[in-house]
C-alpha cells in the first residue's frame, strides 16, 4: 500500500504538546507518541505517500484545536496546510461506505468517515484512537495504532524491512 488515511488524533497530536498536568506515566507515553507521529509524517513525506483525509475530519480537527485554546488564525493555518498537503475527500464520496460502517460496527460518527475512507482507498489507517483501531481491524482495515506500536515496527510497515 502506498496510501494512508491519517486520523484526527494523529493530526492534533502532531501540533499540540501533551499537557504537563497529565499523570507522569501518561505524559511520558504521550510525548513518545508525539515523537512517533513526527517520524511517521517525515516518512510519509520522504516516501511520497498519498495521504487521504475526510473533509469532515477538518471540522473535527478545528473543534479539538479550538477546545485546546488555539486561536482562530492558527487553526485556519493548519486547515490550509491539511488542504494543501493531503487529498481531502468530500463527504459525498465517503457517505455510502461510512453509513455501512456505522450500521455494521457503530463506531463514533467521525470515526466512520476515516474507516470508510481507508476501505475505499485501500489505505493503511494511522490513528491513536484505540476504539477506532479496533473497529477498523474488525473490518479488515490495516491499522497502525501509534501508542501501541513501536517505532521500529512503524518504520518496517512504512519503509519496509
Amino acid at each position: 500500500m502506498d496510501s494512508i488515511v491519517l486520523d484526527t488524533s494523529v493530526v492534533v497530536k502532531s501540533v499540540l504538546e501533551p499537557p504537563k498536568s497529565l499523570p507522569l506515566n501518561v505524559y511520558k507515553r504521550e510525548v513518545g507518541t508525539r515523537r512517533k507521529i513526527h517520524v511517521i509524517l517525515e516518512i510519509l513525506e520522504a516516501r511520497g505517500y498519498t495521504v487521504y483525509f475526510p473533509r469532515a475530519g477538518i471540522v473535527e480537527v478545528a473543534s479539538v484545536l479550538k477546545q485546546s485554546g488555539l486561536g482562530r488564525q492558527d487553526i485556519m493555518k493548519l486547515v490550509e496546510s491539511i488542504e494543501e498537503t493531503f487529498i481531502v475527500v468530500n463527504e459525498n464520496v465517503i457517505y455510502s461506505k461510512a453509513l455501512e460502517v456505522a450500521i455494521d460496527r457503530s463506531p463514533s460518527g467521525f470515526d466512520t468517515y476515516f474507516i470508510a475512507l481507508a476501505i475505499i482507498t485501500n489505505s493503511i489507517l494511522i490513528t491513536d484512537d484505540k476504539p477506532m483501531a479496533s473497529h477498523a481491524k474488525s473490518l479488515d482495515v490495516e491499522v497502525v495504532l501509534v501508542k501501541e506500536t513501536s517505532l521500529e515496527h512503524i518504520r518496517e510497515k512504512l519503509i519496509g524491512k
